[in-house]
């Protein structure tokens, strides 16, 4: 990738979801936790069916929906009680070693780094998560790439709260209209940003929200790559 056309001295990312895929992560997580959880002596392509069917029932933000365990059990009974507790530990336990780097992120990232622009990861997190989502990154091996990494939970400030931009941005010794915000969710992450004076990148994976069409501060993407390789 050549360098890239970009004129902002600062860069914010939003973690899950923007720079590894939760689903990707959770697809590939999801037969080991069926089979510690749910169902005993199952074979592989069953455990694949039902981890293919989950994927259908969830939502955004959640991996671990209530709804979707539900619809999954009426459609694939399981062989254990299912107890919600024991999935989410098993998931919080796990979902780490599943997590992969986003390729393309990456290589923007990295071009980005290279010409020298200021970035950070602003990821919302709550205290009893912290260490699972502090765990995470290190499992990515992304935190070298960054300026600072800034946990919601640490700060006491959770995204929309324009506080918490505002606090990265002076961090970073820049003001907030010199950064750009990249994100997949609307209300944390867009309408914070914007809240906050900043233009974003809206990366909206789940196309399931029609706002911010005619703001000229946000960019609608499927992709990364349709808006920094350009």
């Amino acid at each position: 990738m050549d360098s890239l056309n970009f004129s902002k001295k600062c860069v914010l990312w939003d973690l899950d979801d923007t720079l590894y895929s939760r689903r990707d992560a959770a697809r590939r997580m999801f037969p080991g936790l069926f089979r510690a959880c749910l169902y005993t002596d199952r074979s592989e392509s069953f455990l694949n069916e039902a981890a293919d069917y989950m994927m259908t029932q969830l939502k955004r933000n959640s991996m671990t929906n209530q709804n979707a365990f539900e619809a999954l059990l009426a459609r694939y009974p399981s062989d254990k009680p299912y107890v919600r507790e024991e999935c989410l530990r098993y998931y919080y336990a796990h979902i780490r070693d599943y997590a992969q780097p986003s390729q393309k992120a990456m290589e923007i990232v990295k071009k980005l780094k290279v010409q020298g622009v200021k970035m950070a990861i602003v990821t919302n997190i709550t205290p009893e998560l912290l260490d699972h989502q502090k765990k995470k990154v290190a499992a990515l091996g992304i935190g070298e790439l960054f300026d600072a990494i800034i946990y919601s939970a640490e700060l006491g400030i959770h995204k929309p709260d324009r506080r918490i931009f505002d606090h990265t941005a002076a961090l970073l010794g820049v003001s907030n209209e010199e950064c750009l915000f990249v994100g997949d969710d609307p209300d944390s992450d867009v309408t914070g940003a914007l809240n906050a004076g900043m233009e974003v990148v809206w990366l909206d994976i789940w196309q399931t929200d029609d706002r911010f069409r005619d703001d000229p501060l946000v960019h609608r993407v499927r992709s990364l790559e349709e808006y920094f390789i350009r």
